[in-house]
């Protein structure tokens, strides 16, 4: 275990034997810190937070710290729970769940550059990378395999698929379906055929998957008829992803093109 000796690290803690803590790191009773895991210089680790193995925490980002709601009880008990292999970069912050006995989640392989927020309750999937500045209000669930462009912003109770795309300083306040564009204010642009590509998705796939962003957004069909018809039609799994996520009830709408 190597601990700068300027690092404060409290009785509880939890490390594995080969942790990298850097100078005036703060890693408070609670945590529980994976092998392998480095933690830079100034980052806090506060309370009941996981990581699991490989993860970088960077230069004063602060994991764990209470919500930003003015009607939070501070004696609520919750929690951080990070998978494996994650790099939250310089100044990251993620906060814990708001709700008692609960945590936000965050998979495996993501990563997160400078001054990403992730609010309470959040959950996100695996190998999403996020660039500078991004921001998901409370509640926010995102898929996998997702990127997100610099600055992009995203509403609390969001839903994000699986493989979507947002370009930089996208803001985001209703839900966006699996392998979409996104840009601007809550407007689809099309799919994220790179990504699906990039993914190994064959080309019949990718094919399916446009034929059912027709279904549902081209057809002139109200959404519950293109629905309908839709069950009529035979769909490999991707597509079926896609037309799926328009029949779980949303809070905040879905994105349109």
């Amino acid at each position: 275990m190597k601990i700068h000796p300027t690092a404060l690290v409290e009785s509880g803690a939890e490390l594995a034997d080969d942790v990298e803590i850097g100078p005036f790191a703060v890693i408070e009773s609670g945590a529980r810190i994976g092998a392998g895991c480095v933690i830079r210089g100034h980052a806090q680790i506060v309370g009941s937070v996981i990581l699991g193995e490989g993860c970088e925490i960077g230069h004063g980002a602060v994991i764990g710290a209470d919500p930003q709601d003015l009607g939070f009880d501070r004696s609520l008990v919750s929690g951080v729970v990070v998978g494996s292999k994650n790099i939250f970069r310089e100044h990251v912050t993620i906060h814990r769940s708001a709700r008692e006995g609960q945590n936000t989640v965050v998979g495996d392989g993501n990563l997160l550059m400078v001054g990403c927020h992730l609010g309470h309750d959040t959950v996100i999937g695996d190998s999403n990378i996020f660039a500078n500045g991004c921001l998901l209000g409370g509640h926010v669930h995102l898929g996998s395999g997702t990127f997100l462009g610099g600055g992009t912003g995203i509403h609390q109770f969001v839903r994000i698929g699986d493989r979507c795309m947002a370009q930089g300083h996208a803001s985001i306040s209703q839900d966006v379906p699996p392998f979409a564009l996104v840009a601007d204010l809550n407007k689809i642009c099309g799919l994220n055929v790179v990504g699906m590509r990039r993914a190994g998705l064959g080309a019949s796939t990718r094919q399916n998957v446009k034929d059912a962003y027709q279904q549902i957004y081209l057809s002139k069909l109200s959404l519950q008829e293109a629905l309908a018809a839709a069950e009529q039609m035979e769909w490999e799994p991707e597509a079926k992803a896609f037309i799926d996520f328009f029949r779980v009830s949303s809070k905040k709408g879905i994105c349109r093109p």
